[in-house]
């Protein structure tokens, strides 16, 4: 969510607090000129953990959390300074148990969430507790001013709460057996959710469309076993219960395969989703346009995507076992049909095994595949995949694809290479995080080693702030230096053309980006 320009009251606000928080201008790097990057840092006496902003960046919620005496774990209790960057004061601290409580910053104020099934506001002006509500909240919308959430883990009541008075504002079924799969933003309040089903739902009214689908099966396997231990345990004079799940922060039920879903492809004012049986196509107000069911085999989490006029699924052939690790289920296919009708053109079943695909990129007329046991480059319209063997003794284990842009440096750190998927080839790595460049061949190309490899971690519009092990660069996109940072951070986030650091030193840096590349 956009923050709002707001770095001078947030440094207005620290210099206001200069008797808590001492201000100074420090050197924080070297520029790619050699002179010094300087930053306006405030020095907290008090330990820093972390820190939040709300939704339009007029309050920052400051976390002050000690460690025990050998510096290895965090004390349980701390406390919260809630700040106010128009007045640039600080507001209230107060003592919390981090323990008990989740702490979120909104305009509102602070929104604490307790073990089980309790939520209260914090006023922002006193620290006072202006309302409390039993909720078990799954989804918080600073901009729309409400919290929703289920009467408890196990309910199928989902409540709209109103963040500023803490009232209900509507009540409706969403059963959550599978979870929350996807939540996607529509125009205005609505959002589309798989949860048990595909939902349209207004988030301000409560209004709720559903499609019936299946994306989540049970876990038969695991119910069984579950079973006999529950037995062996009862001869013992024991008593088995259950675990609670979670998925997205919204529980799911026990012995469950979870996340049998496509994702929610919105085209020409229509939607197409696939669950574990069907795909489907529906207007806006979920009237069925065409649907189509897939033949002997199931479906698992999937892909969808148009190409060329015609509309592709790639299916991966694995589920979520309760939310978490993944468990293969049915069979991986590549699948095309006609957009308007739904009428299948070709369906390939992709391993007569039951190989499941662990990651795939897309090109513009063909996929690369990550199996458990090698990798594939296929045509979208050809039949058959052949798996070409990865060598794990000399290569490693495969863990996944990279489909982001990392940087890998040369020898002496004075430029940096873009490592971006380009369909020409693809950048596979493994369970050491050593990078390779497979092209369309399966050919190994170029390697590179972790040590090497920056990844982005906070982007200022051409610019990138790229680390790798506490070691931190800004650069330019392209890849020139402009500026090597020489301390390690926290937590950062972008305001304005500002980059605000929280390090380790219970510091507040801010950094001028235009300061970083003169």
């Amino acid at each position: 969510m956009k923050i709002h320009r707001n770095l001078i009251l947030v440094c207005l606000l620290l210099m206001a607090s200069i008797s808590y928080a001492q201000s100074e201008t420090i050197v924080v790097g070297k520029k790619a000129d050699g002179t010094d990057l300087k930053a306006q840092c405030y020095t907290f006496p008090q330990r820093v953990e972390t820190f939040s902003m709300s939704d339009k960046g007029d309050y920052l919620c400051v976390s002050f959390r000690e460690t025990t005496k050998s510096g290895k774990y965090l004390k349980n209790k701390g406390e919260i300074g809630f700040y106010d960057t128009k007045s640039s004061q600080l507001l209230w601290k107060q003592p919390i148990d981090f323990s008990k409580s989740r702490i979120t910053c909104l305009s509102e104020g602070v929104l604490i969430t307790e073990i089980g099934s309790k939520i209260s506001l914090l006023s922002r002006e006193t620290g006072a507790k202006r309302w409390e509500a039993n909720l078990f909240p799954v989804y918080v919308d600073d901009s729309l001013g409400l919290v929703l959430g289920y009467n408890s883990p196990t309910s199928n009541k989902l409540r709209a709460v109103n963040l500023k008075f803490g009232n209900d504002l509507w009540e409706n079924k969403i059963p959550h057996q599978y979870g929350w799969n996807e939540v996607l933003d529509l125009e205005q309040n609505k959002r589309l959710i798989v949860a048990d089903a595909l939902h349209k739902l207004d988030f301000m009214t409560g209004e709720l469309l559903t499609y019936p689908g299946k994306p989540g099966a049970h876990d038969t396997k695991a119910a069984l076993l579950q079973g006999l231990a529950a037995v062996a345990v009862g001869v013992a004079g024991g008593v088995a219960t259950g675990g609670a799940y979670y998925y997205s922060y919204v529980p799911i039920a026990n012995n469950t395969i979870t996340g049998l879903t496509s994702n929610i492809l919105s085209q020409d004012s229509v939607y197409y989703w696939a669950d574990r049986q069907h795909i489907s196509c529906m207007d806006t107000a979920f009237n069925v346009v065409w649907q189509t069911e897939f033949p002997d085999v199931k479906a698992s989490r999937s892909q969808l995507f148009v190409q060329d006029g015609k509309l592709f699924m790639l299916n991966y052939g694995y589920g979520l076992r309760e939310g978490a690790s993944r468990k293969k289920y049915g069979r991986p296919f590549i699948a095309c049909y006609n957009l308007l009708n739904g009428e299948e053109i070709f369906f390939n079943q992709l391993s007569v095994k039951k190989d499941m695909i662990e990651d795939a990129l897309r090109t513009d007329d063909a996929l690369y595949m990550l199996f458990d046991d090698g990798m594939a480059y296929q045509e979208l319209t050809d039949s058959v995949v052949n798996i070409v063997p990865w060598d794990t003794k000399q290569y490693g284990k495969l863990e996944a694809m990279l489909p982001g842009t990392l940087y890998a440096a040369n020898k002496d750190t004075t430029a940096f290479q873009s490592l971006a998927y380009n369909g020409e080839h693809c950048l596979v790595y493994n369970d050491q995080g050593v990078i390779y460049e497979v092209d369309k061949n399966l050919n190994i190309g170029k390697t590179y080693e972790r040590e090497r490899i920056y990844s982005p971690s906070i982007q200022l519009k051409d610019y990138l702030c790229i680390g790798n092990r506490g070691d931190y660069w800004f650069i330019h996109e392209m890849g020139m230096p402009v500026a090597h940072l020489q301390t390690d951070f926290k937590k950062g986030q972008v305001i304005d053309n500002k980059l605000l650091l929280l390090n380790n030193e219970n510091q507040f840096l801010f950094i001028d980006l235009d300061e970083a590349i003169e």
